[in-house]
């Protein structure tokens, strides 16, 4: 469950990222949502996120505010092996 950082927040950007690094930056994106929201005091809103990756390879990603019912949903194709990325040490 996630909510919202400051008051008045009018939308939530969901960004979907493969890896096990510690920083965001270091993984890899393979795709990104919106949600728009109603504007509300920070902390208020909840928003579930589901993630649901097919026989196909193929991951839905599904974002929607529990209060509103509003909901958002992406696809993308998950390749099946990424090159290494070369380390930063």
């Amino acid at each position: 469950m996630f909510t919202t950082a400051i008051n008045q927040q009018r939308a939530m950007k969901i960004k979907v990222l493969q890896g096990e690094r510690e920083m965001a930056a270091d993984n890899w994106k393979l795709g990104s949502s919106r949600l728009p929201l109603n504007r509300r005091r920070s902390g208020v809103a909840r928003v579930g996120v589901q993630l649901v990756i097919d026989a196909n390879g193929i991951l839905e990603v599904l974002a929607r505010d529990t209060r509103t019912g509003a909901e958002q949903s992406s696809h993308c194709k998950v390749p099946l092996m990424f090159p290494m990325k070369p380390s930063k040490r």
